[in-house]
């Protein structure tokens, strides 16, 4: 395969972007020939009007997942209504709590009970679906635990947290996306991957 049929063997299909300040976060679906294959962040920090940083990972695309959704479905338009701060203190404190303090007491106060949207292809929709999965985890000896929030976007109802911690053991980089109406998550994508 020459170089140019490499290019065009995939595509980048950016889904969507929040601005912050120094920072732009893309949200994108990769596609072969064959339909989609990954799912992908990119985190840039701009300075001086060119790209001084980047962050970046993807996980494969999952056909079938345990939702019913895509990891790329949902929403996509940014409401501007909503208060970014807001956001961004809202979704930092979901984080916070319930992944690197572990306390999954607080769900229904930071995520939107059983209407709550996942993308995760692991996790079922709704607080019971999350609850469901990390205790199917747990029982396989599974455990997932973030150590710290790296960096924070966001953009009207829109937030975006990369993260750093474990997952079975190994270290990861979680990549968390969610949409925030009424005071709580309502909807969330993600990726993690083994931390190189």
């Amino acid at each position: 395969m020459t170089t140019s049929e490499a290019l065009h063997a995939s595509d980048r299909v950016v889904r969507r972007v929040l601005s912050d300040g120094e920072y732009v976060v893309n949200h994108s679906v990769i596609t072969g020939s064959g339909g989609p294959t990954a799912v992908r962040f990119d985190l840039w920090r701009v300075a001086d009007g060119a790209v001084a940083e980047h962050w970046g990972d993807e996980e494969q695309w999952v056909p079938e997942t345990a939702n019913g959704h895509t990891q790329i479905d949902g929403a996509r338009a940014t409401d501007h209504s909503e208060h970014t701060e807001t956001t961004r203190r809202i979704a930092t404190a979901t984080v916070q709590t319930i992944l690197v303090e572990g306390d999954t007491s607080a769900l229904d106060v930071h995520l939107a009970g059983e209407a709550y949207t996942q993308h995760n292809p692991r996790f079922a929709d709704g607080v019971s679906g999350l609850v469901a999965a990390l205790t199917a985890l747990a029982e396989q000896g599974i455990t997932m635990k973030y150590d710290g929030i790296r960096q924070v976007v966001a953009e009207g109802d829109f937030a975006y947290l990369r993260s750093e911690g474990v997952f079975g053991g190994q270290p990861f980089v979680f990549h968390d996306l969610f949409r925030v109406a009424d005071g709580r998550c309502v909807e969330h994508w993600d990726v993690m991957v083994p931390r190189g």
